[in-house]
């Protein structure tokens, strides 16, 4: 490369496409030099940023499996001198009730878009608008909140095993009407091609009755474990004991898994209450009001809580330092995992388990909950594995997790009316 070129600006091009409606082209919008340009398969057009005078920012609630991705979405009218109107989406329509999110290039798109304006127009005005749709949400949001709080006082009255035992029952009946309970069916069914439609039904009535009895636990975490945390409700194996007392006294940091059996949370309670330290990632709730009184119930009996984001990879290292033990999920679907074999599927995993246990050259064990019978729990370390090492003596990232996934694998098998089916593990 010559010094001239080298020393030539970078230019970056702002583009973003989409098709508002089903009966509409796509249009591709592009920031030029002077203006705002588009082109469709019909038509193209151009307005100059200093004919802008009004931007209008709409903020609206997303409808349908989009929602699960892009809870809300934000549109944009620029209102020009001669009274025309374009329209910035942040979602294109693909075809009937099915649209794709092009939040992220419509919001960079628009940032750059107000900037020109602002510096050719400075007397722009700007408006933001909440669309009927989003103020309705918010409404049903501030209700069901309510509704919750209530709920969550009223059971946290009553007895843990009768409301336990009712949670249950009432699941059962009310699960296999939920919209869930077709993607459970459908992931029992890729998993066990061999099972009859009976059993894929006995085994999600049995997942249905766990989510009840898991719903009253969690509402009441602080209360499950009594002064002993080795009696009453927790059956603890003397081997699992032995285990959680040498990770304890061991000086060293060490990697647990887990996954979403049973009542899934209880594990890190016992392990607090014995004394062993933990830095569990934390993914925060979204139940209004209600997220603060379970978070601060989460840290006061169970440990360091490490906020999932940016700065999570740090945070565990730091904690690992100091001796903690890097406690993770390892059953959900991680986008930028690694490709691991999961029921003879492939499927995305998240690989922080084996990168923090070849970072640390630490062990690795694996750590359940079984739910029995009387709401009783039983507590299961695995052995510490023995995990696979590339030619350079450290652990393999990938084979790794692949072996971190087998366990887990093994667990469901074993119990998979205790798994929770309604996740989208494959996609």
């Amino acid at each position: 490369m010559n010094d001239v070129s080298a020393s030539l600006p970078v230019i970056r091009e702002h583009v973003h496409a989409f098709r508002r409606t089903i009966f509409s082209p796509e249009r591709t919008y592009r920031l030029g030099a002077d203006g705002l340009e588009w082109r469709d398969d019909a038509a193209a057009g151009a307005v100059a940023y200093r004919d802008v005078v009004a931007i209008h920012e709409y903020k609206s609630k997303v409808w349908g499996a989009l929602s699960a991705e892009l809870p809300r979405r934000f549109d944009y009218v620029l209102l020009c001198r001669d009274g025309t109107r374009i329209f910035l989406n942040s979602t294109h329509v693909v075809r009937f009730r099915v649209a794709e999110n092009r939040a992220a290039s419509c919001i960079a798109f628009v940032t750059e878009l107000k900037a020109r304006i602002a510096a050719a127009n400075p007397n722009v005005k700007l408006f933001n608008t909440l669309r009927w749709s989003y103020r309705l949400a918010m409404t049903a949001d501030r209700a069901w909140y309510g509704v919750g709080h209530l709920l969550f006082k009223l059971i946290r009255r009553l007895d843990i095993d009768r409301a336990a035992n009712f949670a249950g029952w009432a699941l059962r009946k009310v699960g296999p009407r939920l919209r869930g309970h077709r993607t459970a069916r459908r992931n029992l069914t890729a998993a066990y091609p061999d099972k009859s439609a009976a059993e894929i039904e006995r085994i999600l009535a049995g997942m249905w009755d766990n989510v009840g009895r898991l719903a009253v636990e969690y509402i009441n975490l602080d209360r499950l474990i009594g002064p002993d945390p080795n009696a009453a409700r927790m059956v603890v194996p003397a081997k699992d004991l032995q285990t959680l007392v040498r990770l304890r006294d061991d000086g060293r940091p060490a990697v647990v898994f887990t996954s979403h059996l049973a009542s899934y949370e209880v594990g890190a309670i016992w392990a607090k209450r014995n004394s062993l330290d933990l830095a569990i990632l934390y993914n925060p709730l979204n139940f209004g009001p209600l997220s603060e009184q379970l978070l601060a119930m989460r840290e006061a009996c169970m440990g360091r809580l490490v906020v999932s984001g940016p700065d999570t990879a740090w945070k565990f290292r730091e904690a690992m330092k100091e001796g903690l033990h890097l406690t993770l999920f390892v059953d959900q679907h991680h986008a930028q995992g690694v490709e691991v074999t999961f029921f003879g599927r492939r499927c995305k995993a998240n690989p922080m388990a084996a990168r923090f246990a070849r970072l640390f050259d630490c062990p690795v064990y694996g750590f359940r909950t079984i739910r029995l019978p009387d709401n009783r729990l039983a507590l299961d370390f695995t052995a510490e594995l023995a995990m696979p090492r590339g030619s350079d003596g450290k652990i393999d990232v990938e084979a790794g997790t692949q072996k971190i996934t087998d366990v887990v694998e093994n667990w469901i098998r074993e119990r998979p009316e205790q798994w929770l089916w309604l996740q989208r593990r494959w996609r």
